[in-house]
């Protein structure tokens, strides 16, 4: 799923469905040449824009930082990458308290492996937003570096820059960006509420998991998933779902984990929820006009002036 969103973040652009063109001060929405004057097209997309992560805030919640949200996606590899190299508790990020690395493999070459490999990615990573603001052939054909114009110099510098912040982020920033700058993280912190999706636990059954510690060990996150609060950083990765399903497994026991997805709340008659009242409460008004932002923008694209 995490490749697939990576592989979708460069497809939009480079297949027309949506790209800035700054050549001609204009955008490029679903293959069509849209003028900022379209009034329908351009108000359609600012109100899609902007209801679009209320509804998945609503809905889906923290699932889309776990599972599509490229930040975490290539802060995970990061950490990965570096807990293989320098330990299983190595840590070189901005939010550790000071350098961390094992003694047995605090080695010249496992730090010149991992920073090789770090800038590896970030100069691939670099090509990503120019396909938002130029066409592919363009973008492919001042790859080779050897087309010494003013324009190519322009592009070549917006790529160095964005392949020099892509590794800032990767080598230091992490997952502080997603605990303390990321926006869609606010809305969670602002708008989640108990329609959407999340990690629950069951406590009917806490004996099972006396002294065990695995599903806390397997967090990406470091928190404890059975005991997740509303201002908590899980981002629904499941990693510690998977983790209690082993051990259950595992330990020959014919039960699920302790640990599941769940979504909904009771009914004021204390039953659970049915699919319709969970998807309406889900929806709710910013669900409405996002429906009304996507028939406007249908209804510009179908009719150009």
């Amino acid at each position: 799923m995490q490749i697939g969103a990576l592989l979708m973040l460069v497809a939009l652009p480079a297949l027309g469905v949506f790209r800035i063109d700054l050549a001609r001060g204009s955008l490029v929405v679903l293959g069509r040449l849209v003028n900022l004057r379209d009034f329908p097209v351009v108000a359609g997309l600012a109100i899609v824009a902007a209801t679009a992560p209320l509804l998945m805030i609503s809905t889906i919640g923290s699932l889309w930082c776990g599972w599509a949200c490229p930040q975490n996606t290539v802060s995970e590899w990061a950490n990965g990458l570096t807990r293989r190299l320098l330990g299983s508790r190595a840590s070189v990020d901005v939010e550790a308290a000071g350098i961390e690395v094992a003694p047995s493999k605090d080695r010249l070459a496992n730090w010149v492996s991992l920073l090789a490999r770090l800038v590896a990615a970030s100069l691939v990573l670099g090509i990503v937003p120019l396909f938002y603001f130029f066409p592919p052939d363009v973008v492919w054909s001042l790859m080779p570096m050897g087309n010494p114009n003013q324009f190519s110099t322009f592009i070549y510098r917006l790529y160095f820059v964005s392949a020099g912040l892509a590794f800032v982020d990767i080598a230091l920033i992490r997952y502080f960006l997603c605990n303390h700058v990321c926006l869609y993280r606010i809305g969670l912190l602002l708008f989640r509420n108990e329609q959407a999706i999340h990690i629950a636990y069951d406590a009917a059954r806490s004996g099972e998991c006396a002294k065990c510690n695995y599903c806390r060990v397997s967090c990406l996150t470091g928190i404890d998933p059975r005991h997740i609060k509303k201002f908590d950083r899980c981002i629904n990765c499941a990693e510690c779902v998977d983790a209690c399903n082993r051990l259950q497994v595992r330990r020959a026991r014919c039960g699920p984990g302790l640990l599941r997805f769940e979504s909904g709340s009771m009914t004021a008659a204390g039953r659970p929820a049915s699919r319709m009242d969970r998807a309406v409460a889900s929806i709710g008004w910013h669900g409405l006009i996002f429906l009304g932002g996507c028939a406007l923008l249908a209804y510009g694209l179908g009719n150009p002036p």
